[in-house]
């Protein structure tokens, strides 16, 4: 668990905004940067404190400017690769969710907001957990979705994580809507956001059961 407090992160960064890629505190990011503009973030970033702002976009025409959600998780690069095309292979560890107050002005050719954590301080805690989280039921939950989807992990090392790290995990690989995800993302705590994965989770079981009534409550 990281040691930062609430002093040491930037109420203004850098954003790097994708489509379906949720990120969630205490979980690693493998990204390929390879756009002009996103190698100048991670370059600067580098120089500095190595930060960076995750956001999932929303549907846009804007490809230069697209709109995005307002809740995103902030990251530090662990660990980066240039490869001989130019190209950055960076590993962003998730730090604290984010809510966008407005966008910031710069010449940069990358986008920076401006940003508060007040409602995701607890993101800095360690969390201690109960008997509420029943994590063999969500990891055969996960595997039928899986197979549904001819999907593939390593399940040995799944079910030896941690159940923050196994909820995040999953929420961040499964094979949602964005929407979905944004949700996960969004829950206020450990607890809400595993029963909201589970909810999904079973929306999605059912409805690959023809014999079974796919209902959305």
């Amino acid at each position: 668990m990281t040691t930062l407090n609430k002093k040491e992160i930037p109420q203004q960064i850098s954003i790097f905004p994708l489509a379906n890629a949720v990120f969630f505190p205490n979980t690693i990011l493998p990204l390929n940067i390879f756009e002009p503009r996103y190698k100048k973030m991670v370059e600067d970033a580098l120089s500095s404190d190595k930060m960076i702002g995750m956001i999932q976009t929303k549907q846009s025409y804007n490809l230069k400017k697209p709109e995005v959600f307002s809740v995103g998780c902030l990251g530090k690069i662990e660990n980066h690769t240039k490869t001989a095309d130019g190209r950055y292979l960076i590993n962003l560890k998730g730090l604290i969710r984010f809510r966008i107050l407005d966008e910031a002005e710069t010449d940069l050719p990358y986008r920076k907001f401006r940003v508060t954590y007040d409602e995701f301080l607890d993101d800095l805690e360690k969390i201690k957990f109960n008997d509420k989280i029943d994590v063999l039921q969500l990891i055969d939950k996960a595997r039928k979705l899986f197979k549904i989807h001819q999907l593939s992990t390593d399940w040995k090392i799944v079910e030896k994580v941690e159940p923050d790290q196994l909820i995040n995990s999953l929420s961040m690989i499964c094979p949602f809507s964005v929407s979905e995800k944004q949700g996960l993302l969004e829950a206020k705590t450990i607890l809400e956001r595993n029963l909201l994965i589970n909810q999904i989770i079973n929306f999605y079981i059912i409805g690959n059961n023809p014999g079974s009534e796919r209902q959305i409550h």
